[in-house]
């Protein structure tokens, strides 16, 4: 996806779900959405690429932004939300962006009611601090349904794999 699409993302769109397949790894969404803030913070379920991210902000950018990583499954155990939510809130701050890698693997451990509620509590979160968040999701892997559910609490959705960029109603009718 060029950047030039991302740029339809509204600087105040504080959630995005960037959809795309597991197997893409970083991409220019998240490196884009992520380098938009002075500090990172890398929400990863095993597997996560923490150093990608750290060489392709540094490919965009002189001057990248630094990247912490919360490792679920290390840091804290992966159906423990409340847990997760807790380590997420001590490490926000004003311009700080959450990069959360990923929503699928989330959903092996905890049902879409759970995911849901904490999704909700975490984008609150991150608008109180100043914060913003961006959430990867592989839509093949996924139904659609809880697609759709998780989509209506986000400012904005990413389709990397159709190249499409869907932006909240209140945040393209502002003057």
């Amino acid at each position: 996806m060029s950047d030039s699409r991302l740029q339809r993302v509204p600087d105040d769109a504080s959630t995005v779900l960037v959809r795309s397949p597991s197997i893409e790894g970083v991409t220019s969404a998240c490196t884009g959405l992520s380098g938009r803030s002075e500090r990172v913070l890398l929400v990863g379920y095993a597997g996560s690429n923490v150093e990608g991210l750290r060489t392709r902000l540094a490919e965009r950018d002189a001057d990248p932004p630094p990247v912490r990583e919360l490792d679920v499954g290390t840091d804290v155990e992966p159906g423990d939300l409340t847990g997760l939510g807790i380590a997420i809130a001590e490490s926000l701050g004003p311009d700080t962006a959450v990069c959360f890698d990923s929503l699928t693997a989330m959903l092996q451990y905890a049902d879409r009611e759970r995911s849901f509620q904490f999704l909700h509590a975490l984008g609150e979160r991150c608008a109180s601090a100043g914060a913003t968040a961006h959430y990867h999701l592989d839509p093949e892997a996924t139904d659609e349904t809880t697609v759709a559910a998780l989509s209506t609490l986000v400012d904005a959705v990413v389709d990397t794999g159709a190249g499409t960029v869907s932006v909240r109603p209140e945040l393209t009718e502002k003057d």
